[in-house]
């Protein structure tokens, strides 16, 4: 009964973490708008490029092994688009908190900070899904060929594909953060991570227009699933027993990547040295 009690206590401490977050960037009411407008010209940008691309193309194919019709390439740059909007988090918090020394408040907090964090997170995420990802859907589905998928099967799998795909992408900036434990500068790393998602997410350019002899190595990295496997689900280009491998694979991301963290917090928290008077 005692352990129940305690553990709807540290649930609802979690929650009003996620809520406090979601509160704060509400006090930023322009980037409302700026964050719309945004989006909406990320899209218009990539569709007309891949519309472009497609139209002037001398062949039939794009490139050698690709499935990917117009249509459906103008579907996957809008919602990989999408799901990008939806994972915005901010990725320096924990740098900061270790530079400035703001850590050693949560150090003596009786909360799990990996899962402090990452209720942080949640908050700022809910808040983009409101503000930033509905909005433009709902312009985008009226302004650019982007339907929506119909099958019920694509939602279950491709919702399941992005808890998976967010929690990679939340391990990845929690070990990249712990980093300020032996470097007094992360910039260098925080880029290097940046470039490789950018690159390698599938957010920009979909795995399946990759060189052959670069897909192996892409496949040994956590980086295409975050975006290019949730979109890809989601838009029906992966699908059946192909979509639960790619999930199951998710799954074991998540698992050592998290493993990694906690290795990394531990030794991180014996190297912690705070100043002050």
């Amino acid at each position: 009964m005692i352990e129940t009690v305690l553990s709807e206590k540290r649930r609802n401490v979690y929650l009003n973490f996620a809520a406090k977050s979601f509160q704060k960037q509400l006090a930023y009411k322009f980037e409302y708008f700026v964050g719309v407008l945004n989006g909406l010209l990320f899209i218009f940008v990539f569709t007309s490029l891949w519309k472009g691309i497609y139209e002037h193309s001398t062949s039939s194919a794009i490139a050698e092994g690709v499935s990917f019709s117009k249509e459906q390439m103008q579907t996957y740059a809008v919602y990989a688009i999408l799901f990008r909007i939806s994972m915005t988090m901010d990725d320096n918090s924990i740098t900061q908190k270790v530079r400035t020394g703001a850590i050693s408040m949560d150090l003596i907090k009786p909360v799990n900070f990996f899962f402090m964090s990452l209720s942080e997170n949640l908050g700022q995420t809910m808040f983009h899904w409101f503000t930033r990802v509905i909005p433009v859907l709902m312009v985008t589905l009226v302004m650019f060929e982007a339907p929506l998928p119909t099958g019920i099967s694509n939602y279950a799998l491709a919702m399941v594909a992005w808890v998976f795909g967010y929690l990679i992408m939340v391990t990845l900036n929690f070990a990249v953060g712990l980093l300020a434990f032996w470097f007094i500068e992360t910039f260098s790393f925080q880029l290097m991570k940046y470039g490789l998602i950018t690159l390698f997410s599938g957010g920009i350019l979909p795995i399946d227009f990759f060189p052959e002899w670069l897909k192996p190595t892409v496949a040994m990295l956590p980086f295409q699933y975050i975006l290019y496997v949730p979109t890809s689900i989601f838009i029906g280009h992966i699908d059946g027993g192909a979509a639960l491998s790619m999930i199951a694979l998710q799954g074991v991301w998540v698992a050592l990547l998290g493993l990694i963290c906690f290795t990394m917090w531990r030794a991180g928290q014996k190297k912690l040295i705070v100043q002050g008077g």
